[in-house]
């Protein structure tokens, strides 16, 4: 780069970066290698996804589900905060608690089989070792213990290639005739046996369509191909 350094001022007249510049960008990809070799160790590192049941939040959370899924990162645990308490039935947050309802069988849907822990609405805001003794006591159990490993395996896997993509499902147990598949947008909803899974897509892929399914190995494997451009016409 110092040999470079005046050869480029002479040609684009710009300025090139300095020593000390180019040492923090080696630091930053350096920790990013890191960082992205711990996060695939699943035996000392997971994921947790913290959102509120507001439907926009959840579809956002959905989309990094599915990134983390893409990439290998183990998602172990889904924390839903602020959740209405069955007691408001009938007050003024009633509407409210119902509108929280709907929307916590979208996360069911969209992150099973990885354990929903649900946060209650508390009457003040989480802040300071009392708060966040009372918020543990809440989310967490001794079936869902703060410091387990509460989800041991990917729940869907998604590989993209030039102009095909696979998702990959496991569902143990089920047979042909059990599953019906739609795809919506970027929404992929697969149902099996009355239950259903709703997995959202990098929005690259909403208008790819679905052409195979096909159950291996206890896992169904969905297939999408790109959907094919229509010609474009010459302006004479």
């Amino acid at each position: 780069m110092a040999a470079a350094r005046p050869i480029v001022r002479s040609v684009l007249d710009l300025p090139l970066p300095g020593s000390a510049a180019m040492d923090d960008v080696r630091r930053l990809v350096g920790n990013l290698i890191d960082m992205n070799e711990i996060l695939r160790d699943r035996e000392r590192a997971t994921i947790r996804l913290v959102m509120n049941p507001d439907k926009m939040v959840i579809g956002e959370a959905m989309r990094t589900f599915t990134y983390l899924n893409l990439y290998g990162y183990l998602t172990d645990a889904v924390v839903v905060n602020r959740v209405f308490p069955d007691a408001v039935a009938g007050t003024y947050f009633g509407a409210w608690r119902d509108r929280q309802r709907e929307h916590l069988e979208l996360v069911h849907s969209a992150f099973a089989p990885v354990p929903v822990l649900l946060a209650p609405y508390f009457d003040a805001e989480v802040a300071g070792p009392v708060m966040l003794d009372r918020l543990a006591d809440a989310v967490f159990s001794d079936e869902h213990s703060a410091a387990a490993l509460l989800h041991e395996s990917l729940s869907h896997e998604l590989t993209i290639e030039e102009r095909r993509a696979s998702v990959r499902l496991h569902v143990p147990f089920a047979d042909r005739g059990d599953i019906s598949l739609k795809k919506i947008g970027p929404e992929l909803v697969v149902r099996v046996d009355g239950q259903k899974r709703t997995i959202m897509l990098p929005p690259a892929l909403a208008a790819w369509r679905p052409t195979e399914a096909r159950l291996a190995d206890g896992a169904l494997v969905v297939t999408l191909d790109e959907a094919e451009r229509p010609p474009t016409a010459d302006v004479g």
